[in-house]
């Protein structure tokens, strides 16, 4: 059984990490985790050395700031339901985050991937995809959320419906693992896709003859069938889907079509099939979902 003890959510104050906040307080709440939020003021080293007392002082008016605006966020009846660590400090922002990673031994971090301009925007293709690629543990990134669907202070997060998205290469085992204990966790419907994809423009025409094309999804059908019986814990319920054509283009549509709650999905796997490594399937799911995506890093596959 996975359990997550220490949780962190950097916070920037944006509407994605607002909502990130909704997440991270619903996973400490079931998991009974500590909850660590977490803000960096970014540092001003331009005016460190010529004007320290304006800088310092500065610094102390942000920090103020920073504090009230969690405490607005966090009242007295949510903090409640959590274990709650507040840290506010001055530092390079991907410096200071993965610090507070190491010496806090966060095992789990939710976190939006896009901030507000001139406050050291936390936003994919930065900070969040600097952190995404060197952090061994699991990431859930809250990036382009339908508002609607997930507005702040809610309620508790809710997951009804979840993708577990894999190519069944080596790494497969251990997100499939994390994708049933979050069904489990939140007594969720949990679907296991797999994709199709043509390797190289050549074959792509050819392949999609009828014949050709119905005996690869009869193939890879039967191999994630028998992927799922191997892995499925009992008492759980899981579907299984084959699909066929642009790895990132059919994990959302997927998504969309079967309306759930979130993706999850190894962050790099080796297979017959397009590596889900960031830079290619991966981060562009975590770029244009609209809904939150839970990303399994290498390491914790290897380690499980």
């Amino acid at each position: 059984m996975i359990q997550f003890r220490k949780i962190l959510v950097p916070l920037d104050f944006s509407e994605p990490s607002k909502r990130a906040l909704d997440h991270g307080l619903a996973f400490a709440t079931r998991m009974k985790a500590k909850l660590v939020v977490a803000h960096i003021i970014p540092e001003i080293s331009t005016l460190e050395y010529a004007f320290p007392i304006e800088n310092f002082a500065f610094e102390t008016r942000q920090r103020e700031k920073a504090v009230q605006e969690i405490q607005t966020l966090i009242p007295d009846q949510r903090a409640r339901l959590v274990d709650l660590q507040t840290i506010v400090k001055v530092a390079p922002i991907e410096d200071g985050l993965l610090q507070i990673i190491n010496d806090e031994s966060v095992d789990f971090i939710v976190m939006g991937s896009h901030g507000r301009r001139n406050f050291g925007r936390w936003f994919l293709g930065s900070v969040t995809e600097h952190i995404l690629r060197k952090v061994p543990v699991p990431i859930l990134t809250v990036s382009h959320i339908e508002e609607s669907r997930y507005p702040f202070g809610g309620g508790v997060t809710a997951f009804k419906r979840l993708l577990y998205a894999t190519d069944l290469g080596e790494s497969a085992a251990a997100g499939m693992e994390y994708a049933t204990e979050l069904a489990r966790q939140f007594s969720a419907e949990l679907t296991v896709l797999t994709v199709v994809e043509y390797l190289n423009v050549s074959y792509e025409a050819a392949a999609y003859l009828d014949k050709e094309r119905a005996e690869r999804i009869q193939s890879a059908q039967m191999y994630l069938d028998a992927f799922v019986k191997r892995q499925k814990p009992d008492g759980l319920q899981v579907k299984t889907r084959v699909v066929d054509g642009k790895a990132y283009e059919r994990i959302l549509s997927t998504a969309e079509d079967l309306n759930v709650d979130c993706i999850v999905m190894n962050l790099q796997s080796k297979g017959l099939l397009e590596r889900a490594f960031l830079g290619s399937t991966a981060e562009r799911v975590v770029r244009l979902a609209t809904v939150p995506v839970l990303s399994i890093p290498f390491a914790v596959s290897k380690i499980s």
